[in-house]
């Protein structure tokens, strides 16, 4: 049997797949290793993974976000050993994930745009360029995080159409103080940001939404994509559910810096299945 993980830092989702190919899936919490300790990433594993094995695990592969140092990878693959000693356990980190999801083993460039930004270049085994995506606070050009604060902050500062203000104002109720207290003293900062991205997302149909959406796009391209050598003659593949949910919106964004969009996910786990174990996604 084969174990397939994708980690984020607030979920895992993992699919167990056995000798007839039949998938059985199941989702922990995140094991970020930079944002869970050892001693509560092996509660995790024994309270949400290993009650869901029920037989010997020949090979693990686990994509996850901090994942991308070897010291962090050979942490996660410390954790999960004494569960599965007879397993041949492999640990990427989430950029490899999304470009064996979206790319299999053609060359091309690789987006992930969800919660946060990140990018590659790939050629068909190995990630050979990667502009550094330096986190919400820096970058995360194109991300939730970065749709998210502009959001929130043109409407602290009265900067929205009265339409769009009305609607921000219905759903998501409070005074600047309670939108500042959680911004900056409650946990999680950047997917608090990211929350604010859904109403973009949900109502991208209205002009003004639209252009914060497309400008995020630009922005990402501007200071990612065409930062690669010859970017324009690759095809780019984009995981996550902001690329996913405003795919029109990246694509035309896309045309504009005459590159073509292939494929384009929501989540990477099954794709990730059907590159290991040749079965459709």
């Amino acid at each position: 049997m084969i174990l397939i993980a994708d980690s984020g830092s607030t979920k895992t989702d993992w699919c167990l797949i056995n000798e007839d190919k039949k998938r059985f899936y199941f989702r922990s919490k995140g094991l970020n290793p930079y944002n869970i300790s050892m001693e509560n990433a092996k509660t995790e594993i024994e309270t949400a993974v290993v009650p869901n094995i029920c037989d010997e695990v020949k090979t693990i592969v686990f994509y996850g976000s901090g994942c991308s140092a070897k010291v962090k990878q050979e942490e996660v693959k410390a954790i999960l050993e004494p569960y599965f000693p007879s397993a041949t356990i492999e640990i990427e980190h989430d950029l490899m994930g999304a470009a064996r999801a979206t790319c299999g083993k053609e060359a091309g460039i690789c987006a992930i745009l969800g919660t946060g930004s990140n990018s590659c270049l790939y050629d068909g085994k190995n990630i050979v360029g990667n502009v550094p995506a330096l986190g919400y606070v820096l970058c995360d050009e194109g991300a939730g995080t970065n749709i998210g604060k502009v959001l929130l902050r043109n409407y602290l500062r009265h900067l929205m159409p009265q339409d769009v203000n009305t609607m921000f104002a219905k759903e998501f109720a409070g005074e600047e103080s309670d939108f500042l207290n959680r911004l900056y003293k409650g946990e999680l900062p950047n997917y608090y940001l990211a929350s604010f991205a859904k109403f973009a997302m949900d109502n991208q149909h209205n002009e003004y939404l639209r252009g914060i959406i497309e400008k995020a796009f630009d922005d990402f391209f501007i200071n990612q994509i065409i930062c690669y050598p010859q970017y324009n003659k690759y095809p780019i593949n984009v995981v996550g559910s902001i690329g996913y949910l405003a795919k029109d919106i990246f694509g035309n964004v896309a045309k504009r810096y005459g590159v073509s969009v292939n494929k384009v996910v929501q989540a990477p786990l099954d794709e990730l299945i059907a590159y290991h174990c040749c079965i459709d996604s």
